[in-house]
């Protein structure tokens, strides 16, 4: 840990308390439940290039006992009306009463689903969960507004997530293109509950037929520790700039893309949820024994920064 001067740290201070603009030092999180503003929050764990500092842009910290709807939207991009089924042949379907905030945390619930629902989304054509689902999407797909969308920036989220195979949490980002053509994806994180301590960090382009991975293997987080991260609250964050993207776990850079060329280069929207049973999870060997368990991923706050 370093060791500032008196003056050093004032300064410091002033900074942060003026504007959240990010000195590079990953800090530890002051952002608690009663003093949750940009003026407290940690900044990016990157420094901002020269002649330009961090500006927060979104915020949501899920402090009273509803989120913002003109931010976030419990479905995903293509809601026309009925939410949205599972995206990955998974058991859920999304639903929006399954977002629940309180306590300072949003709580995105997977239960299941009685009776179950006929769907040809889910596994075996039956959604058999019903599970919560935040994104800056459209809150309707007739329309073409995003709720919040942005280029470039640095993003975190700070969640715990549950340790339990069958469960798995994702938080990541798409193009924001009303026509559903996604020709790139940024999986800040994807966690399997059966193998809480790897981190999968991925950018996938080429119109997504193309991946870099910062991990491809059991017993690698890139250069981060590999160790249980569902123990306890951890940052899981992004930098996605026009040279590089780079993976963040609490504060640690994990790995880093840097084919300019490859990075994309249009807005995007963000996504955090929990499936259940999905394809990967399938493929892993790692399914719910018990298909009657509840789970929750619990989110403490979601953040864009940019540099101006």
């Amino acid at each position: 840990m370093r060791i500032f001067n008196r003056v050093a740290a004032i300064l410091t201070l002033a900074l942060v308390l003026a504007s959240c603009v990010g000195t590079g030092d990953p800090g530890t999180d002051t952002c608690t439940t009663t003093n949750r503003t940009a003026a407290t929050c940690v900044p990016p764990p990157v420094a901002a290039a020269s002649g330009k500092g961090w500006k927060l842009i979104f915020e949501e910290n899920f402090d009273g006992t509803d989120y913002d709807h003109s931010k976030l939207t419990p479905c995903f991009d293509w809601n026309y009306g009925g939410c949205t089924s599972s995206f990955n042949s998974g058991r859920e379907t999304y639903r929006p009463e399954q977002v629940r905030v309180g306590g300072g945390s949003a709580k995105l619930v997977a239960e299941p689903l009685n009776p179950p629902s006929p769907d040809p989304s889910c596994f075996q054509q039956v959604c058999t969960y019903k599970s919560g689902l935040l994104s800056t999407a459209r809150a309707d797909a007739h329309s073409d507004k995003y709720l919040f969308s942005f280029t470039y920036g640095y993003t975190e989220a700070r969640v715990k997530f549950p340790a339990i195979a069958g469960f798995f949490m994702a938080f990541w980002m798409l193009p924001t293109n009303p026509k559903f053509e996604y020709r790139s994806e940024i999986d800040i994180v994807e966690a399997l509950g059966g193998n809480p301590q790897n981190v999968y960090m991925t950018y996938a382009y080429d119109g997504r037929s193309n991946a870099y991975r910062v991990n491809n293997t059991s017993g690698d987080n890139g250069a981060c520790p590999v160790r249980d991260y569902s123990q306890d609250w951890v940052r899981f964050g992004v930098d996605w700039e026009p040279d590089h993207i780079a993976w963040y776990i609490n504060g640690v850079r994990c790995g880093e893309f840097t084919d300019a060329r490859a990075i994309e280069n249009g807005p995007m929207q963000l996504i955090l949820n929990m499936t259940v049973d999905n394809d990967w999870e399938r493929n892993e060997g790692s399914v719910l024994a018990n298909q009657n368990q509840t789970a929750t991923l619990d989110v403490d706050y979601l953040r864009v920064f940019q540099q101006h």
